[in-house]
């Protein structure tokens, strides 16, 4: 496994992160510039404060509980426990995340919580099909999320989107105003602000999918390293791509990346991910 490709891909996840959360960032300061000029700067990023402080207070155990999921204690499943254990000492987290399982037929995991109260769900379906080595591959991924703060980022770019739809309110509320009084040929202020307010959430939005992608990528460059396999995650990504919605499952569910275009997508596609692991080279010996 190279770890020049590995540090070449991280360069430029990083890269693009930071513009993107730059972007983001001038954007909501554009916005509240443009309705209520410095003070605006300073309620925008007061209201996107206590709103980041308030989500990561939620303990991870509701958040399980919210989405039908239950402990997965250590006896029922002991060898996953084991990596898990192996997976977080490598990963350099101060607490092993606690495992939640769901009785669900789809193929699926994911993490929440933060660096001190962490937690992992992982499907019926996912523990059922998948051989222990791509379940490696799969927690590798979700610690790794869980390792660079992407939760508190991802909480951090919806919020900013939530206020850029407030912002969209006020620009309909602007337009209704402005279009009487510019047809008196009064206009009281430009139209360049209301076109602002009402494309924000369009743009704002492709940079969150954007971001999230960017994000996905790196988790996979960081199980990679974790794991030393690169190629185990690649085979969890194709079943999950096959049984979720190519395969026997495909009729539960929409295939929303079927017809949709990189741009607007959250994730990247499985082909891209798959590709790029395969490009690190092979596993580690």
């Amino acid at each position: 496994m190279s770890e020049d490709k590995i540090f070449l891909q991280k360069a430029r996840n990083l890269g693009r992160t930071a513009a993107l959360i730059t972007g983001m960032l001038g954007l909501m300061a554009a916005l509240g510039y443009a309705l209520f000029g410095f003070s605006g700067l300073a309620w925008a990023g007061i209201i996107g404060l206590i709103g980041l402080v308030g989500s990561t207070q939620i303990p991870s155990q509701l958040i399980m509980r919210m989405q039908g999921a239950r402990p997965l204690s250590n006896q029922e499943a002991p060898e996953l426990a084991r990596i898990l254990r192996q997976l977080s000492k490598r990963a350099g987290l101060s607490a092993m995340p606690q495992l939640y399982y769901i009785p669900n037929g789809l193929l699926n995991a994911f993490a929440t919580g933060s660096q001190q109260d962490p937690a992992i769900a992982i499907t019926h379906g996912l523990l059922s099909r998948l051989s222990l080595r791509e379940l490696s591959g799969v927690l590798a991924h979700e610690l790794s999320h869980i390792r660079n703060k992407d939760l508190q980022l991802k909480l951090t770019v919806n919020i900013i989107l939530r206020l850029t739809r407030a912002f969209y309110l006020a620009g309909q509320l602007l337009l209704f105003i402005y279009l009487p009084m510019a047809l008196m040929g009064k206009p009281p202020f430009s139209w360049v602000v209301i076109l602002l307010l009402l494309f924000a959430p369009t743009l704002m939005a492709l940079m969150t999918s954007a971001f999230s992608r960017t994000r996905e990528l790196d988790a996979d460059l960081e199980a990679s390293r974790l794991t030393g396999d690169p190629e185990g995650l690649a085979l969890a990504l194709q079943k999950l791509d096959y049984f979720n919605e190519s395969g026997i499952f495909g009729f539960l569910q929409p295939k929303p990346g079927a017809n949709v275009p990189k741009w607007l997508r959250t994730h990247p596609t499985t082909e891209e991910r798959v590709g790029r692991l395969r490009e690190l080279g092979p596993p580690n010996n």
